[in-house]
């Protein structure tokens, strides 16, 4: 029986290294989704990660803006686009929090 380590860092005040720029900052998990409806088809990234305090707002605002301009544009993405920008909002402010006064 081996014991698998979460990819992510459970203590949020312990220094770690950010999974987008590398810098060794204080980092939160974030869960990013969005979602780009074409009619018919629809596609779906997701960004799950160990992020800084300036990475993760500036992937929210990129996540956040890419689902309000591309994606309600469908059936199924009409009804799947506002709940990512809840989860991605909520996520977010969960980062943010954990973050406050992270030296950046």
């Amino acid at each position: 029986m081996t014991n698998a380590t979460p990819p992510f860092n459970t203590n949020m005040n312990a220094l770690g290294q950010c999974q987008l720029c590398r810098s060794v900052r204080q980092t939160a998990h974030v869960k990013y989704e969005r979602n780009i409806g074409m009619l018919f088809l629809r596609q779906t990234r997701r960004l799950e990660a160990n992020l800084c305090k300036t990475c993760a707002s500036k992937e929210f605002w990129n996540f956040q803006g890419m689902n309000l301009l591309l994606g309600p544009w469908g059936v199924i993405s009409l009804i799947i686009t506002p709940i990512y920008l809840v989860t991605n909002t909520v996520s977010y402010v969960a980062a943010q929090r954990a973050l406050n006064g992270a030296v950046e």
